[in-house]
């Protein structure tokens, strides 16, 4: 019996049986999900009652963190819940820091039941895209708790050892710069 197969396809079930019952209980439709203004939904979010995202440890001066250039966008390296690593595209035109299906499978990350799925719009087109929270994000001395993240596919990415998009929402908890000719994200607390 192939015991991750059968992990698989529980959680499978649940998240999409899940859904279906918990929009059905909301009286949503499937034409309410592809309605949803993501915008509308990420300022929900920032309203809801919900632990912010917080910084867990203060540091002096500025981190420089190593970008790796890749294409025509920069790579940097976190890690995750102090267990995972990773790989994300510094994407100062996404909002919400974003995450490979696989990795959030792997990581055991679920939906947070709050809020429904999202229609985001990618390189590839319109997808749909589920909510949740990482414990910690860190990379190099920054690190923060409990950063709202999105799930969705980056299969075109992961060939390329890409698990998702660095967004504003971890950004914008410093005073930030990328230094092309260094090759590096300096980071500063904001004062």
């Amino acid at each position: 019996m192939n015991t991750p197969l059968i992990r698989w396809a529980i959680v499978f079930a649940i998240l999409v049986l899940g859904q279906h019952y918990v929009l059905k209980q909301w009286g949503w439709g499937p034409e309410t999900l592809q309605n949803l203004d993501v915008d509308t939904v990420v300022a929900a979010l920032s309203n809801s009652k919900k632990q912010p995202t917080t910084l867990t440890n203060d540091f002096e001066g500025d981190v420089v963190i190593p970008l790796k250039k890749n294409g025509g966008g920069w790579i940097i390296s976190v890690e995750l819940n102090g267990l995972y690593s990773a790989n994300l595209i510094v994407d100062t035109g996404a909002t919400v820091t974003s995450l490979s299906e696989n990795l959030a499978f792997d990581m055991g990350l679920t939906a947070d039941p709050r809020y429904p799925p999202i229609s985001a719009e990618t390189a590839n087109g319109t997808t749909t895209a589920w909510l949740t929270h990482v414990q910690t994000i860190r990379s190099g001395e920054a690190e923060l708790n409990n950063l709202q993240v999105a799930i969705l596919d980056f299969s075109n990415l992961s060939q390329r050892n890409i698990s998702g998009l660095l967004g504003l929402n971890f950004l914008n908890n410093f005073e930030w710069q990328l230094d092309q000719e260094h090759e590096s994200l300096i980071l500063k607390l904001k004062s």
